[in-house]
């Protein structure tokens, strides 16, 4: 998630985009219940022809002259591939669900895209007075939370125990940054921590906290991944609003989705959003009093949807692991 009060304000006006909702239904809830082959070498022998019913003395020297090996097919490298399968312990820390974090009272929930259910899992405590801005979700169970002041924490999601990381703005100068992670590619269960700030799209080493810049962004934007090897950003500042796919090589665009249907950006608080089973799923509160955050979905089309209109609380991260469908 990333406020969009002070960003709107150096961006000018914007074009209205209005929303097309679907009417105002509230399917889901709040669940305070915790989620619980050998190479081919050819023939070995040259055995006689049965057809051949030739008895005669010629036959019989053409057999004795003919000494050379029978045709067969040239030796195959049989080396064999070598295999990185995942650890055996690999996802059993992690929900394959979509994991949002609230604003005001620093509850963490795990939202199921099926049911329509948030469902809580606790507080978050980081020691910190200050507000959370952003999350991202490792595929080993661990959460990583930036907040306003942009350092990062590191939140174990099974016992929600939560530390602050080697990461330093002061030292990387990347700024406020949406995160999310993907995998390497469709075929490996590797996966990185990509990072976008106003400018820049990057990959953040958690285990020496450097930043490695991939290409540039054309405004701020939020991050999500997937299992596929997909980065997308969300760019609510866009006009319309837009969900890219992101090279994770060069950081070039490679897909746009356009959202017409998405809220006025001047009008916007608060944004979060995740992949799941391949579509998006948007958590935006829109500024004024009493409001709480709604929750669209965007097919892979493009076309979005209302889901949930003021769940109660304002979302400011979500993040979801490549474990995830």
């Amino acid at each position: 998630m990333l406020s969009l009060s002070a960003l709107l304000s150096l961006s000018g006006c914007l074009n209205d985009f209005g929303i097309q909702a679907m009417p105002d239904t509230k399917p889901g809830g709040l669940d305070s219940a915790a989620d619980t082959g050998p190479a081919d070498t050819g023939p070995a022998t040259d055995s006689p022809d049965p057809r051949d019913t030739d008895t005669g003395t010629a036959a019989a020297d053409d057999s004795a002259d003919d000494t050379e090996p029978p045709d067969s097919d040239p030796p195959v490298d049989s080396e064999p591939v070598v295999e990185d399968p995942p650890p055996a312990d690999d996802c059993d820390e992690t929900s394959d669900l979509i994991y949002v974090l609230s604003r005001d009272d620093d509850l963490l929930y795990t939202f199921d895209p099926a049911s329509l259910r948030f469902t809580s899992l606790g507080e978050v405590d980081c020691n910190t007075s200050l507000y959370p801005a952003s999350m991202a979700v490792s595929r080993a169970g661990i959460a990583y939370v930036r907040y306003e002041n942009d350092e990062v924490y590191s939140l174990d999601l099974a016992t929600m125990t939560c530390s602050p990381t080697g990461y330093s703005d002061r030292r990387t100068g990347f700024d406020s940054f949406g995160m999310g992670y993907a995998t390497d590619d469709p075929t490996t269960w590797r996966d990185q921590l990509y990072v976008a700030n106003s400018s820049t799209v990057g990959v953040l080493d958690t285990n020496t906290w450097n930043i490695q810049t991939l290409g540039a962004m054309p405004s701020q934007s939020e991050l999500t991944g997937n299992a596929a090897g997909e980065l997308w950003a969300m760019l609510p500042l866009e006009r319309p609003a837009q969900l890219r796919r992101i090279d994770t090589a060069s950081g070039a665009n490679l897909e746009t989705l356009r959202l017409s249907a998405f809220p006025d950006p001047s009008t916007i608080d608060t944004f979060a959003f995740a992949t799941w089973d391949g579509e998006f799923y948007l958590f935006v509160r829109i500024s004024g009093m009493g409001n709480t955050t709604d929750v669209y979905r965007v097919e892979r089309d493009g076309t979005m949807s209302t889901l949930l209109r003021d769940v109660g609380f304002n979302v400011v991260g979500a993040g979801v692991s490549t474990c995830a469908p």
